[in-house]
């Protein structure tokens, strides 16, 4: 222990002489600590901690799949559920649930809060108890006349003020009284919930046989409706592929008993932790790695910076072995000052996680999922101490190829100061060969990510998103109880809006292009057409009403648009886009022919004439490409939800505020959600990619810097090291251009291996972000040309100042000091 506080009594000393070096070396190892720490910490929370909840590993959601496609959907139908439910033995209980949302009023403007309808089986599958009064349960949340809530506590806290006499008092939500039951604990988040949104559970309405539970309609109507979602526990001593099996057989038995909508249809079985971050764990492994090149870049650099310094101690260690100093003893000197060197630059690099942890859950809270995991503890501290081990032993094993056996009288003959030997030479030169291929890799990547955005930002939507606001509204059953009360609201408020002056044209829609695409498609029948089980044909449905399509500019190709004349007595008409003519009229002209949703042999199949055709719109997010959908008109579907798409003057303040009045002026009840303009809905689509690009574009700089710094350091130490043979050559009448392009030529030499190592490893490395790219190859060479030019400019730069101080070395005064 006492050699031990003496190494690094020493290590201190000897680090206080040279402030220069101390702050160089922490400052690079800080920022590449720190950027990793902080990943870790996200990482950490969102992947590798257990969820909260007793026995996480004994969750599961239940999805319905299509073998033969391999497509698999989130949701099924609640006749479904019931039969999973009355069929499987391998699971404690199954919990069913459908996001909604409902109007709080209560402000000077009322709002939407996103909830969710469960049935009440959901919070003991989870395992989680109130923060003050109970969750629902299936023995006391019966339907009845009233029905109950559990608030989140964020809710509690915001709009009730923490009222702890909250229970048993009854709130209006869609204008229904609700009687809280319960507040849940802080820090809950609902299973998918990554933005922590979700801030009340309702009880059930209907009445089915047990399980009860309320999604809007009796579950046992209609099997064809699939929107509700399923998660199970499974009984202790139960695995995932036992359970598996037996929803297979389950799934098979009711294709069997329903063919007309089971067929074809799997259960998968899926955990519930794996579920939750699926979609994150690709953004955060690319980012993980990146990180990680740019750490490793940092210890490169000061390795070199250790090798150097060594080289200048030489006649120290030299000195320290002929009084005796033990290989041994010195070994452990320089690994103690590489590992205080590495605890410093933790200590800086912890400081900056704590900012840069906090700065990625603001930058990506909605991409994060369980972000409220996130955060330092015992496994971020450990990961930080194995860091600060880990650098410290690897930076710090540079110097040790100083340690080999050479006398006194060698080194002060050498000079001593700056002696190093071809070992230190080749390993220098190796470290900035590895820099500049991690440096080409990071570079590559932020290119081929760069290069996508832009591809994207250049993709013919199908639609104009200029001057437009859009805005969603849901009407409560218990206040539009039927078709015609929706009808006229939306045409009250349509009209309303066409009266103002700045608005040039308004309209809804039921699912609004990029934001709220419906993820699957609805079996259509064509009149005339059999189809064969399982190979009926399919399109996106959708509901318009007024000047929706003038509103987006989306252009009609054939046909006409709907009218007035298209009401709910008029003739069932519909338009379809120019995907679903091409694909199942390729050679006919669509209009005039019949289509209908459903069964085409029931009676009361409605059929529905094509009256037009417009331009296709992405509907599935920028990289999706077109498909199928039918247009239908609003009036004629009643659908008591959708949004409003208002053209106007400009897209500003001023026009939200229209489209609230007139909403406010049909019904001062009803609140708008997702206000915004659609630019910012096609800007939000991208906000996954763009902030992947923008991190890892920042790692990339980092990394070219820290490259750049290496290499001027290395051609540095090589002008220092050769300074008395060039002076000499200077003297034997070199001439200064030949010495200048020969140390610019040493520096492209070590830059040219790095990029040959560097394009080996990005065409191996760049396929793990191949599915963030669009429009371009995974191995695009614009990207490689780029990078490798970005990467030699940069080189060509750095090595400048070392060569032309190289080639204006004296002679005179070289040959003086000798």
């Amino acid at each position: 222990m006492g050699s031990f506080i003496q190494d690094l009594r020493y290590a201190l000393r000897g680090l206080a002489k040279n402030p220069g070096f101390l702050v160089v070396a922490v400052a690079t190892l800080g920022i590449g600590m720190g950027a990793m720490t902080s990943l870790f910490s996200v990482a950490d929370g969102v992947l590798l901690r257990p969820l909260p909840f007793p026995d996480p590993e004994r969750l599961v959601v239940a999805h319905t799949t299509q073998p033969a496609s391999g497509d698999y959907d989130e949701v099924t139908s609640g006749a479904n559920y019931l039969d999973w439910v009355a069929q499987s033995r391998s699971f404690e209980d199954l919990a069913g649930f459908r996001r909604v949302s409902y109007s709080l009023v209560g402000g000077e403007i009322p709002h939407r809060v996103r909830g969710v309808s469960v049935t009440p089986q959901l919070f003991s599958v989870l395992g989680v108890q109130a923060f003050l009064g109970r969750t629902l349960t299936p023995a006391l949340d019966t339907p009845g006349a009233q029905r109950t809530v559990a608030l989140a506590y964020s809710l509690w806290q915001s709009e009730f003020g923490a009222d702890p006499g909250i229970l048993d008092r009854v709130v209006s939500l869609d204008g229904e009284p609700f009687t809280v039951v319960g507040v849940m604990p802080p820090g809950f988040v609902f299973p998918g919930e990554g933005d922590r949104s979700t801030l009340l559970w309702t009880s059930p309405r209907y009445r089915v046989p047990d399980p009860p539970f309320d999604f809007g309609q009796d579950p046992s109507e209609s099997r064809g409706a699939q929107y509700m979602e399923v998660i199970g526990r499974l009984r202790e001593g139960v695995g995932l592929e036992a359970a598996q099996s037996e929803m297979t057989l389950i799934a098979e038995r009711l294709a069997d008993a329903y063919p007309e909508e089971n067929a074809g249809e799997g259960i998968r079985l899926v955990p519930l932790h794996e579920f939750m971050v699926a979609d994150a764990r690709p953004l955060l492994g690319v980012l993980l790695g990146a990180v990680g090149f740019v750490l490793l870049i940092a210890c490169a650099n000061v390795a070199n910076l250790l090798l150097f310094r060594a080289s200048r101690r030489n006649r120290e260690i030299a000195i320290r072995r002929a009084l005796g100093a033990s290989g041994k003893r010195l070994v452990r000197q320089l690994l103690t000052e590489s590992v205080l060197l590495a605890a410093l630059g933790g200590v800086l690099g912890t400081l900056l996680a704590l900012w840069g942890t906090d700065a990625l859950l603001s930058l990506a809270a909605e991409e994060i999922p369980r972000a409220a995991s996130v955060g330092a503890d015992w496994r971020t501290v450990g990961f930080e101490l194995l860091l600060i081990l880990g650098t410290g032993v690897v930076f710090g094993l540079a110097p040790l190829t100083q340690l080999r056996s050479r006398n006194l009288r060698t080194v002060v003959s050498e000079g001593g100061a700056h002696t190093g030997g071809p070992a230190r030479s080749r390993l220098g030169n190796s470290l900035i060969v590895v820099e500049v291929a991690v440096s080409l890799v990071l570079l590559v990547g932020a290119g081929l990510l760069g290069r996508t955005f832009l591809t994207l930002l250049a993709v013919e939507t199908g639609f104009d998103s200029s001057d437009t606001l859009v805005a969603n509204v849901e009407l409560p059953a218990t206040k539009y109880p039927e078709d015609h009360d929706v009808a006229t609201f939306f045409r009250e408020v349509l009209g309303r809006l066409e009266a103002m002056p700045d608005v040039e044209s308004a309209g809804t829609i039921l699912t609004l292009p990029i934001r709220w695409a419906i993820r699957g498609e609805l079996r259509v029948a064509i009149e005339g057409r059999a189809a064969d089980p399982g190979e009926e044909p399919a399109a996106g449905f959708q509901a318009v009403s007024g000047d929706y399509f003038q509103a987006l500019r989306i252009p009609l190709l054939r046909g006409r648009f709907l009218g007035p004349a298209d009401g709910e007595e008029g003739q069932e008409v519909a338009l379809v886009n120019q995907a679903m003519a091409e694909r199942y009229w390729p050679e006919e002209d669509p209009i005039g022919r019949r289509i209908a949703w459903g069964d085409p042999e029931d009676e009361d199949t409605d059929w529905v004439t094509i009256v037009g055709v417009v331009g296709n719109t992405v509907m599935d997010g920028l990289d999706g490409a077109p498909r199928p959908e039918a247009y239908h008109p609003y009036i004629q579907s009643a659908l008591p939800y959708g949004t409003l798409v208002v053209r106007g003057t400009s897209a500003g303040a001023d026009l939200a505020a229209a489209v609230r009045t007139a909403v406010a002026e049909v019904d001062a009840e009803r609140p708008l959600s997702g206000v915004a303009t659609m630019d910012e809905v096609v800007s939000g689509s991208l906000a996954r990619r763009r902030f992947t690009m923008l991190l890892l574009g920042v790692f990339a700089g980092a990394a070219l810097i820290m490259a750049a710094v290496g290499l001027y350091g290395v051609l540095s130490f090589s002008v220092a090291q050769r300074y008395r043979e060039i002076g000499i050559r200077r003297a034997l009448g070199a001439r200064q251009e030949r010495l200048l392009v020969g140390f610019v030529g040493e520096g492209m030499r070590l830059v040219v291996a790095g990029l040959g190592v560097g394009a080996l490893l990005g065409l191996a490395l760049t396929r793990l972000i191949s599915s963030q790219v669009y429009g371009i190859s995974p191995h695009d060479p614009v990207s490689y040309a780029l990078g490798i030019l970005t990467l030699m400019a940069i080189a060509l730069s750095s090595s400048l100042i070392p060569a032309w101080r190289a080639a204006r070395v004296d002679p005179a005064r070289v040959l003086k000091e000798e």
